[in-house]
């Protein structure tokens, strides 16, 4: 009895026996901090890949070749990644001016496979700007309404300048005032004809509509006297102004525009590309005149591209 309790008191070989017993959970984390510095090492390659590749197809994305910047963004990854590319899951995505690249991959583990973990999944994403401008335009002419005359441009001044170029317009001068009980119809013109529109290198950009009550666009005059009709001829003085103009840079006027259905708000922050997408879709513009918002007065549809602002601008956002 006298020896096993000399036995339970004897400390010799204690601290072995203790670091037997702690060696196993020493080993596990380590082997995690090492499987771990992996893994964030693996991570770091494929977010510079990522960032990369974001650059690269934002640095040619002009808002309608998708595509292009797919493709472009795809030849860096190969480039950077080598032949882990095919092993990587790629996402892309190019569209509101950015282009956006995940990546998914996997690294595998040392120590973790003892614990039957093989593989550590890793996650990137990086999103790079690429801001854009329209550089184009296409007008196609739609319905347009009312008793007073409309005229709708697209202005811009050119760098270095505060001289103001008009580049396209739509022109409505009225003729029945009782058609479609008052709503009123008349003569549409477009200039140029076929509605191609390029805009070349601008400093700013702005759409606007010009009124005229009497009916008439400006230097012409109705010289019916009947109430009902609106005959439009050229005056030899006067009839030189506009009654109404409303502008897209001015935040008092802007609302007279819908795009798409959507009423501009007044005072509100409206982006060139808001005016002119960049998607190379059909866009519908619809102006008020002034009569009333229950239903607008001129029609057109808007089908435009885009061009890099400067390459220089392009930039990771995330």
């Amino acid at each position: 009895m006298s020896k096993f309790k000399q036995f339970l008191r004897d400390k010799r070989g204690a601290t072995a026996l203790t670091f037997g017993l702690l060696l196993v959970p020493l080993m596990g984390m380590t082997g995690l901090a090492l499987d771990y510095t992996v893994a964030s090492n693996e991570r770091v390659n494929l977010q510079n890949a990522a960032d990369t590749a974001a650059l690269a197809g934002a640095s040619v994305f002009t808002g309608g070749n998708a595509q292009a910047a797919e493709d472009r963004a795809r030849a860096f990854l190969r480039a950077n990644l080598g032949d882990k590319a095919s092993a990587v899951s790629v996402n892309f995505s190019a569209k509101d001016q950015k282009v956006t690249v995940n990546l998914g991959g996997q690294t595998n583990t040392l120590f973790m496979s003892l614990l039957n973990q093989k593989s550590v999944q890793i996650g990137v994403t990086s999103t790079a700007l690429a801001p854009l401008k329209p550089s184009e335009a296409k007008i196609i002419l739609k319905d347009m309404y009312g008793i007073w005359a409309k005229k709708v441009s697209i202005v811009v001044t050119r760098p270095g300048s505060n001289k103001e170029v008009t580049l396209g317009t739509v022109l409505y001068e009225a003729k029945d005032k009782t058609a479609l009980n008052w709503r009123g119809t008349g003569v549409k013109t477009m200039s140029p004809a076929d509605g191609n529109v390029v805009l070349g290198d601008y400093q700013t950009l702005y759409i606007k509509m010009e009124v005229k009550k009497d009916g008439c666009d400006v230097g012409r005059y109705n010289s019916t006297a009947n109430t009902n009709t609106v005959t439009c001829k050229t005056a030899s003085s006067g009839y030189k102004n506009y009654d109404a103009t409303y502008q897209t840079n001015d935040g008092n006027t802007v609302d007279h525009l819908f795009v798409d259905g959507v009423q501009l708000k007044k005072n509100g922050d409206t982006k060139l590309t808001d005016l002119l997408s960049c998607d190379k879709q059909s866009h519908e513009h619809a102006w008020e005149d002034g009569g009333g918002w229950d239903q607008q007065d001129l029609f057109y549809t808007v089908i435009s591209g885009c061009k890099a602002v400067d390459g220089e601008n392009v930039r990771l956002t995330n």
